[in-house]
């Protein structure tokens, strides 16, 4: 089968999940698995970029954020790569950011991803794969995984793509 054959089978059949050999992460106070409730505060992301420099999501505060968990192995991501594209063309001149957490370990197909698949929006990654700091804090299990939040950092939806994800947003960002 041909690459993108293989990415789109991929896509029909779900997400990458969490090994079951890798540790959840969990809350201190109960021990479940932390999960971003809608309505609250988005846990803060505090994470190097992708040029080096350190990004704070709190920095985007006063616009809406699509943070994207995703990875460059992981076929469903890159398969919604050309989607998250379209909706950043759509919505970016107004007022929507984009930022794409990594759970890459390898900073090398990080990066070459971010270019094969002509990605222009914020990256961040700690390069720690599942036990990234920012997918702990989010309670991400599976990938791809979306976290739509308001301008005030509050979260609006999680985990939607494809054309769901562009309704969601034209719900808060008029295209007309």
């Amino acid at each position: 089968m041909r690459p993108l054959t293989l990415l789109l089978v991929a896509a029909l059949l779900g997400g990458c999940q969490r090994p079951a050999t890798a540790p959840v992460a969990a809350r201190p106070d109960s021990g479940a698995v932390a999960k971003v409730p809608r309505a609250a505060l988005a846990p803060e992301i505090d994470l190097p970029a992708a040029d080096g420099s350190r990004f704070r999501l709190s920095s985007l505060r006063g616009k809406y954020v699509l943070v994207d968990f995703w990875a460059s192995w992981c076929g469903p991501c890159r398969a919604e790569s050309p989607n998250l594209r379209k909706i950043y063309g759509q919505f970016h001149s107004r007022g929507l950011e984009m930022v794409s957490v990594s759970l890459d370990d390898s900073r090398a197909r990080w990066h070459q991803a971010i270019a094969a698949d002509e990605l222009t929006w914020y990256h961040v990654s700690d390069l720690r794969g599942w036990q990234s700091a920012a997918a702990r804090a989010y309670g991400v299990r599976a990938i791809p995984y979306s976290v739509l939040l308001d301008p005030e950092g509050r979260v609006l939806a999680t985990n939607l793509r494809g054309r769901a994800l562009g309704q969601k947003i034209s719900e808060y960002i008029p295209l007309d």
